[in-house]
């Protein structure tokens, strides 16, 4: 299953093992960038990598890819932010929520 922004804020049922895809936005030369906040238990991240638009060109941006899986049924919230890394509260855009219910 493959979720983007205009996934937020929805329900997305999914089995237990199954990938689930989070793919956002993301221009680095700004310096903000995706931090998901995984559950405590739950759900598992397989891989977090940045894909630049090899098309665009240079500084443009390009795409912050999750893998994950759930490892446990129940409902599951992932949230995510756009922000700086040397920022204290330094956000670029309000945090979004992913509702899980694996099966």
């Amino acid at each position: 299953m493959e979720l983007t922004e205009s996934d937020a804020g929805a329900e997305h049922a999914v089995d237990v093992g199954q990938e689930l895809v989070v793919r956002l936005p993301e221009n680095r030369t700004t310096g903000f960038r995706w931090h998901l906040a995984l559950p405590g238990d739950g759900v598992a991240l397989d891989e977090d990598r940045f894909d630049v638009d090899t098309s665009a060109r240079p500084g443009a941006g390009g795409v912050r890819t999750f893998r994950l899986h759930a490892t446990k049924p129940g409902a599951h919230r992932l949230g995510a932010t756009l922000q700086r890394s040397w920022g204290s509260g330094d956000a670029g855009q309000p945090g979004l929520e992913f509702r899980l219910t694996a099966r």
